[in-house]
């Protein structure tokens, strides 16, 4: 309840006991300054524009599994990053709002940023997704009235928990029928501030529940709230995999590209050791090796070996016409970041990257959600950041992500891959491609990418046989000569694979790249060309034939 004037305060009424009421949270936002009312009129349907684009088929599909069931409990839709979610909960809603059953809508988001998509997605810029006028988290706050203009918001979780009984009292005005969709409802724990926040303002109060995600399941096994989830896995109502979404064409295909080289690093006990991504190691062993990879930034580094093949592969496409091919680095943390940025600035660019960091190094660089905003609206060739662009972020013209991030979860490594699936209509014969260390746990995720979630294994600690792999170790945790210091890093190729289940080792791409100078084939990217001749006979023998190798 909410302790209210009887006559307004701005119009002179005093605050004292005789002049107070107490209200619901609904009706006193209603009411502001005026007389209490209940309202009597609502959004008018008539003002909703639908979509011009042709539905995909699992968007159909799940629409026919959603309607008839949404209003007897609520509905898990999992879909790869990039198969058109956020489209999918705007058609939903359309269709309700359409024919009555739904009066107000409330979408509920990560980050300003996906708010940003949504709020994009449902305006009129975007004629291909129904259009419906949604207030966002720039122009509206939770104390603010939905006025009959407006259909609904687009709010963040951190929003919802910070002003949870504002949201209960928008969801129950009198005479609404109000549906809450929840994009990436994973982060929605039910043990975690989120996810008792959405289950107070929701959970007996909306009409209809949608619950939208790309990666049904949480790191901390944690039960998902609203919907039944078994060891933190979630069970959907309608499932649309990243395999089934590169055969329908829905996302394109990603390439894995793979760096090895040597690390030397010093641990607490002073010992020095230079390993390779070739040797076995213990989990402690492999955790400081790739540190090593992550931190060494230099000329001949391993990251810098990166940087610079992923940047030659924006060059060689917009050479070949996609003029605003873009790549992005996933970092530690903002000194990661910052470091990483300089770098390519002095070193691989020539101009400093788009920086989204929650903690700005350089004054130039812009608020983060700006940074996002701008960067996907412009033509810059790179964007730098740590964790702001690892789902939901739609940027069409990503073609390239540099993994520089110590994130070893498989939540973490699916969301930061859909960041190259979209597909974009302007150029769809990319591929989207992935630079990453030659990790053991990244690669085996990488491999494993288009199979069933709850088939893939929970976050991994790689346990080494004992009598052959190579031990990294403090001898004396209490006796520390030294904090762990990343001393060296040498980078050098260490072969790719693909979505399609093609493998090429480093020594196939070094004959691609030969055969690729030795023709002067400026439009052929070497590879593509090796993972193609990894699996066609023919061709590999020729490649070795015209190099004298056969």
């Amino acid at each position: 309840m909410h302790g209210d004037h009887i006559y307004p305060w701005s119009k002179g009424g005093v605050t004292e006991l005789a002049n107070c009421q107490a209200l619901c949270g609904s009706c006193n936002l209603r009411k502001g300054s005026s007389p209490q009312e209940v309202a009597d009129r609502f959004f008018d349907a008539e003002r909703l524009r639908p979509g011009t684009s042709e539905l995909r088929d699992w968007q159909r599909d799940a629409i026919s599994v959603t309607i008839p069931r949404i209003f007897d409990e609520p509905i898990l839709i999992e879909a790869c990053p990039g198969a058109g979610k956020t489209h999918f909960g705007l058609e939903v809603a359309y269709r309700l709002i359409e024919s009555g059953d739904i009066s107000r809508v409330i979408v509920i988001v990560p980050s300003l940023a996906i708010a940003d998509g949504w709020l994009t997605a449902a305006s009129r810029a975007d004629r291909l997704a129904p259009t419906l006028p949604l207030l966002g988290p720039r122009s509206w706050r939770p104390v603010d009235q939905i006025r009959p203009q407006w259909v609904g918001v687009v709010a963040t979780y951190q929003s919802l928990r910070s002003a949870t009984d504002m949201y209960l009292a928008h969801a129950t005005d009198p005479g609404e029928r109000t549906m809450v969709i929840f994009d990436e409802i994973h982060h929605a724990g039910a043990e975690s501030g989120w996810g008792e926040a959405a289950q107070e303002s929701f959970a007996r109060t909306a009409a209809a529940l949608l619950c939208l995600t790309g990666t049904p399941f949480r790191t901390d096994l944690n039960q998902i709230v609203f919907v039944p989830t078994d060891h933190g896995v979630a069970r959907p109502h309608y499932r649309y995999s990243y395999g089934d979404a590169i055969a329908d064409g829905a996302c394109r295909p990603v390439q894995f590209v793979y760096a090895k080289g040597r690390t030397t690093f010093r641990t607490e006990d002073g010992v020095v050791h230079q390993v390779s991504f070739d040797d076995e190691l213990s989990d402690l062993g492999d955790r400081r090796r790739l540190r090593t990879a992550l931190e060494i930034i230099e000329d001949g580094s391993i990251a810098e070996l990166m940087l610079r093949a992923a940047n030659e592969y924006l060059l060689s496409l917009r050479r070949m016409g996609d003029s605003d091919a873009a790549g992005l680095v996933v970092c530690v943390d903002c000194d990661h970041a910052d470091k990483v940025a300089s770098y390519m600035t002095e070193a691989v660019v020539g101009d400093r990257p788009v920086v989204a960091c929650s903690r700005l190094l350089d004054p130039t660089d812009p608020a983060p959600a700006n940074a996002i905003d701008s960067f996907r609206k412009g033509h810059d060739p790179w964007l730098v950041a740590v964790n702001m662009v690892s789902e939901g972020v739609d940027i069409r013209r990503l073609r390239a992500v540099v993994y520089l991030t110590n994130r070893l979860t498989l939540l973490s490594f699916r969301q930061i891959v859909g960041r190259v699936v979209r597909t974009d209509q302007s150029n769809v014969d990319d591929m989207g491609r992935v630079y990453l260390p030659a990790d053991p746990s990244l690669t085996h995720m990488a491999s494993s990418i288009t199979a069933e979630t709850q088939l893939l294994p929970r976050p991994m600690t790689i346990i080494s046989d004992p009598q052959n792999s190579r031990r990294v170790k403090v001898i004396d945790p209490e006796r520390r000569e030294s904090e762990f210091e990343a001393i060296e890093s040498l980078g050098v190729e260490g072969g790719a694979s693909d979505t399609h289940g093609r493998v090429a080792d480093s020594e196939l791409l070094r004959l691609a790249k030969r055969y690729v100078e030795a023709r002067s084939l400026r439009n052929t990217d070497p590879t593509s060309l090796a993972l193609a001749a990894s699996e066609n006979p023919d061709l590999l023998a020729s490649l070795k034939e015209e190099l004298g190798e056969g």
